[in-house]
């Protein structure tokens, strides 16, 4: 299907955005203590929809919360009432500006868990109420690996609408979904004018090749995962994670982990459950009631993340669980890089 082109230049996009945030519930990313988390603006001047990758969180809590309540419970007498919790205010119709295109892929990932054998349909009402606009990329950074995974990066089709910064200035805008055509109609295409494909396209895939030309880090994917197939038990696993400190942070920063935990606050009578971040690289994930834990050793649950990450993810759902967008290995307080970690694995086979 054919979607939509404008093309149109700064100022332009900068009203664009303007009418954005005057008519729709707006995320995007906001700076604070050199870090840029998405937040809901009130004005555009609060954000940078072009803030750093390498300083930019993840946009998974708008549809995975850190922590959020799943349901209440009294207990009386008569047994114990459960009933929903108060209204989510992640589930009105919003959108998100200023995405990186590994984040929107990072959605279709969690699509594949969110859809399977239980539909939670919180995180599906999220999903269907939000638009996405992503600015592609210009340049990868030091610890980006997108382009060396077994997905499209230059067609991508995560987000609703495409951002591309053109030659002379031109900026180009593209829906991408039914969603964004639909979304991109007045009065938002106001300050931008239609542009054919064979006119845009040129410029989109150069921007591209550019971009693709900018990045440190490449590997085989299909080498990797057809290599860590092959083994389990290898002693290199205790190699690359000897610093880990257990910490979590990869996992909580990574825009496709989804491990969680459940638990409960009681007062006296009154309940409530909420389910939260939880990482397999804890070192309590896995233990059980009667005090069995089959992954007590570090280099276990190191083996269970890569493992998941680059080979049993592509087993069940036909696609890498990592999306290359290198926030695990900026955010990690010892600097171990999972690009290093699955490529030395692989390359000890």
């Amino acid at each position: 299907m054919s979607f939509s082109t404008f093309v149109t230049d700064k100022a332009g996009l900068q009203k664009i955005y303007e009418a954005i945030v005057a008519s729709h519930e707006t995320y995007a990313p906001v700076e604070k203590f050199g870090k840029f988390d998405y937040k809901r603006l009130t004005t555009l001047a609060e954000c940078d929809p072009d803030s750093p990758i390498a300083k930019t969180q993840s946009i998974k809590p708008l549809f995975f919360p850190r922590s959020a309540r799943v349901m209440k419970y009294v207990a009386t007498n008569a047994g114990t009432d459960v009933s929903d919790v108060d209204e989510d205010p992640l589930a009105a119709k919003r959108v998100i500006l200023g995405v990186k295109h590994c984040d929107a892929r990072s959605l279709q990932v969690l699509d594949k868990v969110y859809n399977w054998d239980f539909i939670d349909t919180d995180y599906q009402k999220r999903r269907n109420n939000t638009l996405i606009i992503s600015t592609r990329c210009d340049k990868a950074d030091t610890h980006c690996f997108c382009t060396s995974l077994d997905y499209d990066v230059e067609n991508l089709d995560a987000l609703d609408i495409l951002v591309v910064n053109g030659q002379d200035g031109k900026i180009y805008l593209k829906a991408r979904t039914a969603k964004g055509e639909e979304f991109l109609t007045e009065p938002i295409t106001r300050f931008a004018s239609p542009v054919t494909e064979e006119i845009a396209n040129p410029e989109m895939s150069r921007q591209y090749a550019a971009f693709d030309g900018t990045f440190r880090l490449k590997m085989n994917y299909a080498e990797v995962n057809a290599r860590l197939s092959k083994i389990f038990d290898t002693p290199e696993f205790e190699n690359v994670s000897g610093n880990c400190i257990s910490c979590n942070t990869c996992a909580f920063v990574c825009p496709s982990c989804h491990c969680f935990k459940i638990s409960d606050e009681k007062v006296k009578d009154t309940g409530v459950r909420y389910k939260s971040y939880d990482s397999c690289n804890n070192g309590y994930f896995t233990l059980m009631a009667g005090g069995h834990n089959p992954r007590p050793a570090k280099y276990r649950r190191w083996r269970q993340r890569a493992m998941h990450k680059f080979v049993y993810y592509k087993e069940r759902f036909g696609e890498n669980l990592c999306v290359g967008c290198g926030k695990c290995t900026i955010a990690c307080p010892v600097n171990i890089s999972i690009f290093e970690v699955v490529n030395q694995v692989a390359a000890n086979v």
